[in-house]
C-alpha cells in the first residue's frame, strides 16, 4: 500500500501512472487525513509533499512514523535546505528530494528506501551523525553491555553499519542476502534499543 500526501490536487498527476503499476495507492490532501490514513493502513511507502506541513509539524511526523515503523517516508520539497533535510531525517524520513525530481530518479529513490537504505547526500552524513550524537550520548552509557548481547554476525553487521556501508555492500561483503542483512538489523535494533541505522552507527562509533 502506497500513500501520497500532496497539498496540490494536480501536483502529483505525473506520478499516478507509475503509482498504479506499483500497487494500490491512496491520495490525501490534508495532514489530518494523512494522520488517520497512516494510523489505519500502516502503508509501506509514504510520498510526503512538504507543503502540507505547518509550524511544528516535524514533531508530528516523528510521532506518526514511530507509530508506523514499517512505513518508509520520502519527502518531496520545493527546495532542499540542509537544516530541513537533517530535521526530516531526524524525524524518521528515509529520503528527501526535490518535488520536480524525474520519475526515473524517484523510482530509484523509492527502491532504495524500500530496501532499508537512507537516500541522503554524502556531504550531509557527518552533519546528521553529529546532530544525533548528543542524543545518543545517554544511550551510549553502558552500551558495552548492550553490544555484548549481539551475536558475532550481528556485531559484524553493526561494525559495517558504523562505517556507513549500505545493505547491499554488507550482503556482498558477508556473502549473505540483503534480506538476511535486514533481519539482522531488525534484531540489532531491538537488542540495542534504537530505531534506525543512523543512531546505531553513532552508538557503535562511540563504543570504539
Amino acid at each position: 500500500m502506497l500513500v501520497v500526501a500532496s497539498a496540490d490536487a494536480d501536483g502529483l498527476e505525473r506520478w499516478r501512472e507509475w503509482l498504479a503499476k506499483e500497487g494500490p495507492s491512496i491520495e490525501v490532501r490534508s495532514i489530518e487525513a494523512l494522520t488517520e490514513c497512516l494510523m489505519q493502513l500502516q502503508p509501506r511507502l509514504l510520498l510526503l509533499d512538504l507543503r502540507l506541513l505547518r509550524p511544528g509539524m516535524l514533531r508530528d511526523i516523528a510521532q506518526l512514523l514511530k507509530v508506523c515503523p514499517g512505513t518508509c517516508a520520502v519527502a518531496l520539497a520545493a527546495e532542499c535546505h540542509e537544516d530541513l533535510e537533517i530535521a526530516l531525517f531526524r524525524a524518521g524520513v528515509r529520503a528527501v528530494c526535490r518535488a520536480d525530481v524525474s520519475r526515473e530518479a524517484l523510482m530509484k529513490i523509492v527502491g532504495a528506501v524500500l530496501d532499508g537504505e537512507l537516500w541522503i547526500r554524502r556531504g550531509l552524513v557527518p552533519k546528521l551523525l553529529a546532530s544525533v550524537a548528543a542524543e545518543a550520548a545517554n544511550a551510549a552509557t553502558g552500551s558495552t553491555g548492550q553490544f555484548a548481547i549481539l551475536t558475532p554476525r550481528e556485531v559484524e553487521v553493526t561494525r559495517l553499519i558504523a562505517k556507513g556501508e549500505s545493505n547491499k555492500h554488507i550482503a556482498r561483503y558477508l556473502a549473505i542476502t540483503e534480506r538476511t542483512v535486514k533481519n539482522h538489523l531488525t534484531a540489532i535494533f531491538r537488542k540495542i534499543g534504537v530505531v534506525d541505522r543512523v543512531k546505531l552507527a553513532v552508538l557503535a562509533a562511540r563504543r570504539h
